[in-house]
């Protein structure tokens, strides 16, 4: 695992004894050191990739990829499982979490059982619904991705949203 450490501190010491001493000090007081982390979901793609626990299921599973201001994923959560072709989506389940998390964003994802990777009507209507309700709310539907066990479709790079 990779690590960042970021020390940046600059002072004056009459001598080097002092200096080590402060800078001791200095690291004691302000040193964190964590793990750095890859979860930015940036794209379509990456989308698929962490739906691999629901795009090959036999019925519709609605998830939710909840982001904060750097679009790092803060948490995910399957808030509808419908039925082969259908699947009942309301704002109030897609925003609840977001707004308990402080997101600013949101991803939603739907598996097609089918693997067909066009949207429905319904689908349209949906990703419409929920994009207004963000944008009263002040979180914004950054994308809608259809994954299937073997591919994907953004409503965003089809122009959709």
């Amino acid at each position: 695992m990779d690590y960042q450490v970021n020390i940046n501190y600059q002072f004056s010491a009459a001598s080097e004894g002092e200096a080590r001493q402060r800078a001791e000090q200095y690291i004691a007081d302000n040193l964190t050191v964590k793990p750095v982390v890859d979860n930015l979901l940036l794209s379509p793609l990456q989308v698929w990739e962490q739906s691999s626990s629901f795009r090959a299921k036999k019925k519709e599973h609605f998830c939710v990829f909840f982001l904060n201001t750097q679009n790092q994923i803060v948490g995910r959560e399957i808030v509808s499982i419908g039925t082969l072709n259908a699947s009942l989506i309301h704002p109030r389940e897609t925003f609840r979490t977001a707004i308990i998390k402080n997101c600013s964003a949101v991803i939603v994802a739907h598996n097609h059982p089918s693997g067909g990777l066009e949207p429905s009507a319904e689908d349209l209507h949906v990703t419409k619904r929920l994009v207004d309700a963000g944008c009263l709310l002040g979180i914004e539907v950054l994308d809608h991705v259809i994954v299937t066990a073997q591919s994907h479709a953004s409503f965003k790079e089809r122009g959709l949203i």
